[in-house]
């Protein structure tokens, strides 16, 4: 039985989300003074609500996806997950992300529902990790590619952000797969941690080592993984639609909507919520946009995550971890 958690433990835990709630809060109330609300509303109550439930569509199309995407990584470290079982875990971790207060609760919900399912932690925490770590790299590729192609999009924080953070990812890649790498990581792992963290360091990169030999599977994955992040984008893109923008728009974007996405990931705020909200103003505002039309566009966007991430509240009530040979 694990034991309760410490007064300090706790007291740290409610700063940590008071700070959360601050800054979310404190940027959307910048947002609202800094915007003409009645133009804003105009744009909220005037929205399709048609193209709406498209864009909350495209994020369910994601989840179906990303959830293949996490299957596949699974099923690479042997673990016995069905494709349904993968898909409700998977689902339910959307939903502690996106829905309740916390950027990475549902990452660790996942690894625990697999642990209880497999018996296994390492294999499922290298399967989570890894479908992370792709699905960032390939975040980052969309926009750089809309940046080279479409000269309105040159702007410094698309370099300056996202370049470094993909070319990182590309290193920390190769140097995850590579023995010699591994080796020299794992005795500096053994000098500087105690016993018991150096022996989770080992099983952990023990199972990443896995994908080395599975380089087919991590390229199935990868563009799987450009489908997950492509249907995140049309997200924003048809609620952009639906305020009244045009498909022009669409490079803008692909531009701008992975950006958004990775400093909304950091985890300073309440799900990404004010930061997604001012970086897209921000970036929207250079090409014309007003302000009104791209904050109630990135709100459109992140209620239809919100309400396709419910089918994964109802799949937590309902789940059943259970063996996957007795399972669907």
């Amino acid at each position: 039985m694990s034991s309760p958690e410490s007064p300090p433990s706790r007291i740290s835990g409610i700063l940590n989300l008071l700070l959360k709630l601050i800054v979310s809060g404190g940027l959307l109330a910048y947002l609202v003074i800094q915007t003409d609300l009645s133009t804003f509303t105009a744009a909220v109550r005037d929205a399709d609500i048609r193209l709406f439930a498209v864009a909350t569509g495209f994020f369910v199309l994601s989840n179906v996806l990303g959830a293949g995407q996490w299957y596949l990584l699974l099923r690479a470290q042997n673990l016995a997950v069905s494709v349904g079982q993968a898909v409700v875990f998977y689902w339910v971790g959307v939903f502690f992300n996106n829905v309740l207060l916390g950027n990475i609760g549902g990452d660790a919900l996942r690894i625990y529902n697999i642990r209880r399912l497999t018996g296994s932690t390492g294999g499922g925490a290298a399967a989570t990790v890894m479908d992370r770590f792709i699905g960032l790299f390939s975040t980052c590729l969309l926009a750089l590619s809309a940046w080279a192609l479409i000269a309105e999009v040159r702007f410094v924080g698309l370099i300056t952000v996202l370049g470094p953070v993909w070319l990182a990812l590309a290193i920390v890649m190769a140097a995850g797969l590579s023995r010699r790498f591994g080796r020299n990581l794992q005795r500096l792992a053994d000098r500087l941690l105690p016993e018991r963290g150096a022996r989770i360091f080992a099983d952990m990169h023990e199972s990443v080592f896995v994908y080395r030999e599975k380089k087919h599977l991590l390229a199935l994955a990868w563009v799987v993984s450009l489908g997950v992040q492509f249907s995140r984008i049309l997200v924003y893109f048809t609620a952009g639609l639906a305020v009244g923008l045009e498909m022009s728009t669409l490079p803008y974007f692909i531009g701008f909507q992975p950006l958004a996405a990775v400093i909304a990931s950091l985890p300073i705020s309440i799900g990404g919520l004010g930061v997604r909200e001012g970086v897209l103003v921000e970036l929207f505002g250079r090409v014309g946009i007003i302000e009104s039309q791209a904050f109630a566009l990135s709100l459109l966007g992140y209620a239809a995550g919100i309400a396709a991430s419910l089918f994964g509240g109802i799949a937590f009530i309902f789940r059943r971890v259970q063996p996957a040979s007795e399972g669907d």
